[in-house]
Formats: structure tokens, sequence, C-alpha cells
């Protein structure tokens, strides 16, 4: 083989690959160029390229010059990126917004444009519809994540026959429980006489009677094949989509309104699927479904959602029954068309029977809260009271279990008005003495612990009461600051204060500017006791009886127990003497009168004059003298004494709960009302084996006494329990 030699010229050989990390830049320049082609005048924008080495057009281009560079002619294009504002105005002058083509009644929403942005919505959307397994899951799974996280922005109006898809999604279930599957038609005008088809556009009223002519058959075991599971999760996780979407209320009354035929389809096959554990989780969503979706969609006895929902009331599963109820209970409310809900009208007296038991579950709130809400619904037909009239016993059964449930929740309260205040003797106005066995123990001790020793035996904390500064220092200074008593000095000034709010951790030491210049240095939350306090915090017992050997005229001598001031009366006034047994005393008749009581000026004596009895005239000065302390005994509070009592009338109450703008809500309020329809719509006719007496009348007037006591002591239900009393009131029999 020869070796050729390299080609010289660029454009007969291979372009070389770019260097690495450099982008590579194709050759945008035409395939056909003429030879005047570098002599033409060049074009605004572009960019002249010189014959030089270093252009790929210059003819003294070589081998050696060559760097990877492709040879090209460049121009300016406007883009977004250099010119933002000219792509701005364009944009804004060609916006147009698009509306959403809804549903006529024949036909199917046409395509909508979706942002670029939402491509994951369009791609869940559109695999979907695909119907391949892959796509399907993908979508399903997507769908879920989006209607939890995003369901404020996921709308149906936006996704045609999103709706639709998910819902025939759902209802392949019936084929894991029958093995047929349902067939969805919307032309109205085909009939067929084949079990499994559906009239998707407006409902198929026979749905009960079709779904009871195909056999389940599902097993009752737990056993599952893996395309069972997997088509099982599939059919939950659309079931899941469709109830997170209509938690919204767009989409809920966008689902009732376009797709209310196919919608109504769904629901009756989920609630009618067979009860097993596995299929649970279905027929919970399908009732919330039909709790968001049921308000904006009419009824009729004969209607299959309505007949299915009350068959659900039997069901032992407590959530199935408060979904029902509520779904019951608030049918056609969002529309404004008087005739939308005729289903009430005749309700068999089973399924009353039934509601009447559910209104017994006191302890279970939702259930019996969702019972109240269908019987206010009930009531307020005068037709559908006299057919309860029919099924219960008014005045022993109906109205005590309402009347009853007018207290539930009822928490008690209290309201207080004063009609007196409490008065409280003032403060002493001085400060207690210190006798001398309490000075004695004082001098003991050292500063700073015998000021606060003498602090608690004469203050008290009173958050109340104030005393100046100077009184406290000068009364401190004139008992301890005797220099002749061994231990006698006292504390500075200063620190004799901060003493005091040390002793007493509420007293506070506060300058108050009076009017003018005056200004006051007080102690805040301490007043003076009436008499001492010993160590352990009783207080010292003063003896009262008259001497008039003493200028005073009175004895004054204080004693720390009850037992020491009793033996100094007996022993010292009374003369009388002491026996082997402590606290005992000779109690024999004196010889002449002698015996006589001056405790405290005393008049028992006064005009009789001295006796000799000395038991009659000891037990007499004994009642004078307080009773002797248990070991045991706790010290007093040292309370100032109460001139004139509190008077306080008080009002018990059981409230039920209120709002935050105190409007009644709950049981007992919804248990009010339909008292109030009951009163209001029962026959004026006279009730037959009540002794010829009104129906109101034989329902009411037994209870009347409770209804006023509930009424006096309920205050959230007072503007309903007026209104029920009012109209018992109009009657001629009261």
């Amino acid at each position: 083989m020869s070796i050729q030699t390299p080609r010289t010229s660029l454009r007969e050989g291979l372009r070389q690959a770019p260097k690495v990390n450099q982008p590579f830049i194709p050759d945008t320049a035409p395939a056909r160029r003429s030879h005047h082609a570098n002599q033409s005048p060049q074009p605004p924008g572009t960019i002249s390229h010189s014959l030089s080495p270093s252009n790929p057009d210059s003819p003294h281009l070589s081998t050696q010059t060559w760097e990877g560079k492709v040879p090209m002619s460049t121009r300016e294009v406007w883009t977004p990126g250099n010119r933002p504002s000219l792509f701005n105005i364009l944009s804004e002058k060609g916006k147009t917004v698009k509306q959403a083509d809804f549903y006529d009644p024949y036909f199917p929403l046409k395509f909508v444009e979706v942002p670029k942005s939402d491509h994951i919505y369009k791609r869940a959307h559109y695999g979907l519809q695909s119907g391949i397994p892959d796509e399907v899951d993908f979508s399903l799974y997507h769908l879920v994540q989006i209607s939890n996280q995003r369901g404020d922005k996921f709308k149906f109006e936006g996704f045609p026959l999103l709706a639709e898809n998910l819902m025939e999604k759902a209802i392949e279930v019936s084929v894991l429980c029958t093995g047929v599957k349902w067939e969805l038609h919307y032309d109205f005008q085909q009939n067929t006489d084949r079990v499994n088809v559906l009239n998707a556009l407006h409902g198929t009223r026979d749905i009960l009677e079709r779904i009871k002519k195909i056999p389940v058959t599902l097993p009752g075991d737990s056993l599952e094949t893996y395309e069972f599971n997997h088509r099982l999760r599939n059919v939950k996780e659309a079931t899941l989509i469709l109830r997170n979407m209509v938690l919204l209320e767009d989409n809920a009354r966008y689902a009732s309104r376009y797709a209310s035929g196919l919608l109504r389809d769904f629901l009756v096959i989920m609630i009618n699927i067979p009860d097993q554990p596995r299929l649970n989780e279905l027929k919970n969503d399908a009732l919330d479904i039909a709790e968001e979706v049921t308000k904006f969609m009419k009824t009729d006895p004969e209607d299959p959602l309505w007949l299915s929902l009350l068959s659900c009331l039997d069901s032992p599963d407590r959530a199935h029954v408060v979904r029902a109820l509520w779904a019951l209970t608030h049918f056609s409310t969002e529309l404004d068309e008087p005739e939308a809900n005729r289903a009430m009208e005749r309700i068999p007296k089973e399924t009353l029977q039934q509601l009447y038991l559910l209104t017994l579950m006191d302890l279970d709130k939702d259930i019996l809260s969702g019972a109240l809400d269908f019987w206010y619904q009930y009531s307020l037909s005068r037709e559908n009271i006299e057919h309860m009239m029919e099924v219960f016993n008014f005045p022993t059964i109906f109205v005590p279990r309402m009347i009853a449930l007018l207290t539930h929740e009822g928490r008690p309260s209290k309201k207080e008005t004063v009609l007196q205040e409490e008065r409280v003797a003032p403060p002493p106005t001085e400060i207690p003495r210190v006798p001398p066995e309490l000075l004695k123990d004082l001098m003991e001790l050292s500063e700073p612990e015998r000021s606060s020793r003498w602090l608690r035996c004469c203050f008290v904390e009173d958050a109340e009461c104030e005393i100046t500064q100077i009184a406290l220092w000068q009364a401190y200074q004139s008992r301890f600051a005797d220099p002749r008593v061994p231990g006698g000095g006292v504390l500075p000034a200063a620190e004799f204060i901060k003493n005091v709010s040390t002793t007493f951790t509420n007293a506070q030491a506060q300058v108050i500017n009076g009017p003018g210049s005056s200004t006051r240095f007080i102690i805040k939350g301490i007043r003076p006791l009436e008499s001492a306090h010993t160590f352990q915090g009783f207080p010292y017992l003063y003896c009262k009886w008259q001497d008039n050997a003493k200028p005073t005229k009175t004895c004054q001598l204080a004693f720390a127990t009850p037992t020491d001031l009793r033996n100094h009366v007996y022993s010292d006034h009374m003369n009388l003497t002491a026996t082997e047994t402590a606290g005992k005393y000779n109690l024999e008749d004196a010889e002449s009168a002698v015996h006589t009581c001056l405790w405290d000026n005393c008049t028992k004596f006064r005009s009789s004059g001295p006796s000799a009895n000395t038991a009659m005239v000891a037990g007499h000065v004994s009642s004078h003298l307080p009773e002797d302390r248990p070991t045991d005994a706790q010290a007093p509070a040292s309370k100032r004494a109460v001139l004139q009592e509190r008077i306080v009338r008080k009002w018990f109450y059981m409230d039920t709960p209120v709002t935050e703008r105190g409007e009644p809500v709950g049981v007992a309020y919804k248990a009010a009302l339909v008292l109030r329809n009951l009163a209001r719509n029962l026959p004026n006719g006279i009730a037959p084996d009540f002794h010829g007496l009104s129906w109101k009348k034989a329902s009411f007037l037994s209870h009347r006494p409770k209804i006023i006591e509930v009424w006096d002591r309920n205050r959230s239900l007072r503007k309903e329990l007026t209104e029920l009393i009012m109209i018992l009131e109009k009657e001629e029999y009261y």
C-alpha cells in the first residue's frame, strides 16, 4: 500500500474534532459560494474576515496555522437574550387568554392548552388516557402526589376527560369482584339489554338491579396474585385522586355538573362493592367523594345513590355511618331549586328507627351530630313530622331524648355578683412593744439576725399596707440602741432598711413624691402586728387583770403560752393554792367573800360583790382565758379582723359550646332546633289516647318545666329556647 500525501486543501479533508471542553461550532456558510463573494459588499451586521493566515479563506492558509477553528461567517440574530425589550412587546401583543371550552350536554371538552411548565400534568393526563400499563402506573402515581400537594391548583376544567378517565379506571373494581367490566355509553337514545352497560351521560336508574344480577366471584380469602394486586392498586389510586381533587369546591362543582351521570353510577358501584377488608379503603374514599359532591346534586326517593347511602346507616363500620350521614343530610343544599331534594318524602320506617337509635350514642359525637343534622332537615316539613308520628311516641320517646341533649357537652360555670364588699380592720398604727421575755431572747442574737427576728416577731407581710422608713428605724433603734444593755447596738440605717427587704421577700423600699416638694420614704408590703409574736409564730398573751396597785391599773404581763397565763392569773391575782398535780388548784370555798373577777372591766360580780365560792369564780375567770394549746398546733395566720363580711350572690350554669363570636354550635344547639321545628310543624288536631289534648300540649306540656330549667341554666341556647317557649305559649291550653 502506497502512502498518500496529506491533502493541503481543507475542504477536501476531514473536519477535526473540537478540543476538550470546547463547543463544536458548525459551519453556517453557504455550501456554494461565488468566486466574487470576497469582493461583494458585506451585508449589515456581518463581520469581515481579512485574508490572513488566521482567516480560513485566505490563500495562505496552511495546516500549520490550523487550531481547530471552524471557518464561518456570522450575522447578528435578535434573541430574547440580546433584545429582551423587543420580545416582551411582541409577547404582550400576541398574548390571548384562552378560556376552557366546558361541556355541552352531548360532547366532551375539546383540547385546552396547558402551560409548558406543567408538562408533568399533561404527561400524567395523556398517560392515563393511553391505556398503556406502564404509562397508567406512571400517571396514577404522579397524579396521587399532585392531587395531594397541589390540590388547590389542580382542576378538572383544565384537563378534559380526566374525571371520566379516573372514574372509568376506578370502576374496574367490578372486574376484580365479578369478572365483568362496565361499559360506558354516552348516547342516551341507544338502548341495550346488556347488564354491564351504564348510561354515563344521565346515570343509570336501574343500576342497583344490574349490580344484583351480576354475581360476585371474588373469594373471601386474602390470597392475591400479582395481577390482582396490581389492578387493585390502580383502582385505589384512581379513587384516591378523585377524593383528593373533589375536596376543592371547584372540582366538586365541576364533576357534579359536567359528569353527573357517570359520577352517580361510579359512587353507587363503589358503595355497593363486597364488604371485605381489602376493599374498605375504596368504600371510605367513595363516601368521602359523596360528602363533597352531593351538595350540588339533585335527588329523589328512587335515586340509586340516595338508596345506597341509606343502606350505609346499617353498616358495622363507624366511618361508613358518619360519612353517609353527612352526604344524606347535605344533599342538594347548594342548589337554589326548591324541589331539588325530594328524597326525604318517603323514608322507610326502619330507617327512621335506625336514625333515632343513632341519637342515643352520646359518646360518639360525630354520629350523634350527623343524626341530628338529618332530623333537623327532616323536621322542616309538616308532612315528614306526620310520618314520624306513626313511628315514634313523641311525649315519651322522641321529645324527652331531644330535651336530654340540650345539655350535651355542657360545662359547669359560675357567675358571682358582689352585693357587699368585705371590709377589714385598718392596720395598727403602733408597733407592738417587745415583752421582757422576748427582748431577752433577742439580745442573745447578733446582727443582722437579731433585727430579722425582731421584724418577724413584730411585723407581717401585707400587700395593702405600708410603713414609713423613719418610723421603722426609730422603733428598731429605741429597742436595741441602749449601750448599757449587754449586746446593745444597732445596724446602720441603710443596712437595716436593706435587711427589711431580705427578711420579707415582698417588701419593697419606695420613694413617694407627694404634692409640692414633700417626699415620703416608705416600706411597701408590711404592717405591724397587734401584739408581738414568739419565735415560733404564736402571739404573746397579755394579762388584762385590773390591778389598782399599778399606775396603769392593768397587769400587762406577757406570756408565751395559755398555760403560763392561766397559772399567773390563778396564782398571782386570785391567790389560789396549786396542788401537786400540774395546772390544778385548790377550789375549796373561802372563809369569806374574797373572790371576784377583775378581768378587763368585767361586770359579773360588780352588783353582787365578791363571793366565797372559789370554784364558781375560778370557772368564770377561765372563760376569759384562752384554751390550752395542743403540742402539735400550727402558728395562726396573722390576718386583719373582718369588720364587714363579703356578700356574694352566685349563679351556676351549664353552658354548651359556642363559637368565638358567641354563637351556639354542637349537638345541644341542633337538638334545640329540632324541638323548635317540632313545635312549629306539629298538627293542630287532637291527639288520640291523650284525653283530648292537642298534639303540642301532649308532646310538650309535661316537659315544659324541664325546658324552662334548661333555659335558665344554659345561656348558650336562650335565644332558641325562648322561641320554642313562645311557640308553645301561643297554644290556647297554656
